[in-house]
């Protein structure tokens, strides 16, 4: 289980955190708000409580600080095990609260998931608008709502981009990933950028339609005429059988099951006919004659007592019906084709609609689509020739058509690269890298692919004489962890989501670089929420909301632990970091000289 701990209350005034953030409205309203956990991993129960500015998570290595990440991943729509529910629980329960944006807004209102009286309220100026979402796990799958309203993973993804962005250190490799690159590099191009992405990767797939249309039409001669012989031959078969009705062999056995009882069914129903109306002989009374006898008694009685009149009403009915009985047997009767021939003909064509299932599909229906389909491939095989001249007119239009839109593409995203590099050169800079060179080299391929005509590099010269080198090749665990920052901070802003999570991104780093990234972050948590996992005591220093996970082992079960801590318990955990004890005025006195350097990187 999980046991949530706070000593932070409410409107204390520290000394290091006199000033508080001045955030933009939209960045406070966007947030991600709380997050309450139940029945997960380790977590039987907790909520915690996220602020504006830096939120840091820090414990020991194992201590359970990634189960939060975890919760959060998990109900946004990550994947999870079954095994993720808490040991001798049946389900786990997530629920996130976010404030809204107008983008988020704007989305949720298109996907009709957000409650309109909550937008009345909220122009009422009675409270800001939220978005929760929740995601029940149980051993059998799981269930994700929206604002109470059950949605899929795809529609859940769609919105996790609006929401969050997650950074983690292991994402350098990303960077190494020409097509991740590239994909980056789209990512910064507004809306007629996307639009001419979008424009050419529809040109290259109806170029690869088109060519393989070609291709099937390329045969020889001799074997174009072994095809629409064979095609003739089975289109043939197929006209001949005359194929109107999809359900006609189902009614032909109906039929056949009639004819071959004909002379019972005559029988047996002209015998129901003379018992209704009377057969040749004399002596015998029909049903009809007894009704009418009946009614005739009863019309004598009805002149005595009129409560008879509904029994004299039942049986006028019930002699119109057997009436209309007899003659519908007659007419039966005479109906029943007892020819031999006929059935004969029937039989014969349901085998013949018995072949043609056989040959062309288990059904009518499948063989009329058949009909169709060597209809067309007949017409296409005798005029191939005509035809796959103007379809390589067409395919040469096309192709001029999709290089035109790839130059323009690549046009655009060169400039684009000309602006990430220097961006990319500034954060860099803040990073400690200042005599770093960043620059994005194209290589052009040699045919257009859906995502055009361009290959990316990303490369850098970390040291005043180097040629740039691709990340891979020269950039040090530590260089690739600075660079991934810089270019996350810049596509933080290009993602327009208020929500940043870094997990450990400041592995590998000591001293100055440290520093450089503690600014960083500090500096970024003004326009965004970030969420950082860190290990180090200078990046935790300048938290906002500091958490401190822990892990007990008791005698049945794991409890992990989330404290909020006040400035003595952060003063003590810093220290703890630092030197692995909290104890010792040694380790205090640099925690100490962390935290003013903190208030001082703030401006407070």
């Amino acid at each position: 289980m999980i046991r949530l701990y706070s000593r932070f209350r409410p409107g204390q005034d520290y000394n290091w955190t006199v000033k508080k953030l001045q955030i933009p409205r939209p960045y406070i309203r966007c947030m991600l708000k709380s997050i309450t956990i139940r029945d997960f991993a380790l977590i039987e129960k907790a909520h915690v409580d996220w602020t504006q500015g830096l939120n840091v998570l820090t414990g020991e290595t194992g201590a359970g600080k990634s189960i939060l990440m975890d919760a959060l991943n998990a109900v946004l729509g990550g994947k999870v095990p079954a095994s993720i529910i808490r040991p001798g629980a049946d389900k786990a329960v997530i629920e996130a609260v976010f404030g809204l944006g107008e983008k988020t807004r704007a989305w949720l209102r298109r996907e009709e998931l957000l409650d309109e009286s909550d937008e009345n309220n909220e122009n009422d100026g009675n409270h800001s608008a939220e978005l929760t979402v929740a995601r029940e796990i149980n051993k059998t799958g799981s269930k994700i709502r929206v604002n109470g309203t059950l949605v899929s993973q795809n529609l859940l993804g769609e919105l996790r981009a609006l929401l969050i962005t997650v950074h983690a250190q292991h994402e350098a490799r990303t960077l190494m990933s020409s097509q991740s690159q590239l994909t980056m590099l789209d990512a910064l191009g507004g809306e007629a950028h996307v639009r001419l992405l979008e424009g050419v990767k529809g040109l290259y797939q109806r170029k690869k339609d088109l060519s393989e249309t070609l291709t099937a039409l390329s045969i020889s001669e001799e074997e174009r005429l072994r095809k629409l012989d064979f095609a003739n031959f089975q289109l043939k078969e197929l006209l001949e059988a005359e194929l109107q009705d999809e359900n006609e062999d189902q009614d032909l056995t109906s039929q056949i099951a009639v004819l071959e009882n004909a002379l019972d069914l005559k029988s047996q129903t002209m015998a129901g006919q003379e018992l209704l109306s009377g057969g040749d002989s004399l002596d015998s009374l029909s049903a009809i004659d007894l009704v009418q006898k009946a009614l005739s008694e009863v019309e004598k009685a009805l002149r005595v007592d009129a409560a008879l009149a509904p029994i004299h009403e039942c049986l006028l009915s019930g002699l119109t019906n057997i009436e209309e009985a007899s003659s519908d047997l007659r007419r039966y009767a005479a109906t029943l084709d007892t020819d031999p021939e006929t059935l004969t003909d029937l039989e014969n064509r349901a085998a013949q609609l018995a072949t043609i299932k056989r040959k062309y599909g288990s059904t009518l229906a499948q063989a009329i689509e058949k009909r169709e389909a060597l209809t067309n491939e007949v017409e296409m095989l005798e005029n191939s020739l005509t035809q796959g001249e103007k379809l390589s007119e067409e395919l040469a239009a096309l192709s001029g058509l999709l290089n035109e839109k790839a130059i323009d593409l690549s046009a655009r995203r060169k400039k684009l690269a000309k602006n990430l590099s220097s961006q990319v050169e500034k954060e860099l800079f803040d990073l400690g890298m200042e005599k770093c060179r960043f620059e994005i080299a194209f290589t052009p391929l040699e045919e257009a692919n859906p995502a055009g005509l361009d290959k990316v590099d990303f490369l850098i010269a970390p040291n005043p004489g180097q040629p740039p080198m691709p990340l891979g090749k020269i950039a040090s665990g530590g260089e690739l962890s600075r660079i991934m920052l810089a270019i996350k901070s810049i596509f933080a802003s290009a993602d327009e989501v208020a929500t940043v999570i870094f997990d450990e991104i400041d592995t590998g780093l000591s001293g100055r670089v440290l520093n450089a990234v503690r600014d960083k972050l500090a500096r970024l948590s003004k326009s965004y929420q970030i969420l950082c996992i860190t290990h180090q005591p200078i990046v935790a220093s300048v938290a906002d909301n500091y958490l401190e996970v822990s892990k007990e082992h008791k005698k049945d079960s794991t409890v992990v632990s989330v404290t909020v801590l006040d400035d003595e318990m952060r003063l003590r955990s810093l220290a703890a970091m630092a030197s692995g004890s909290a104890e010792g005025e040694a380790s205090l006195s640099f925690a100490r000289a962390l935290m003013d350097q903190a208030a001082a990187v703030r401006g407070l």
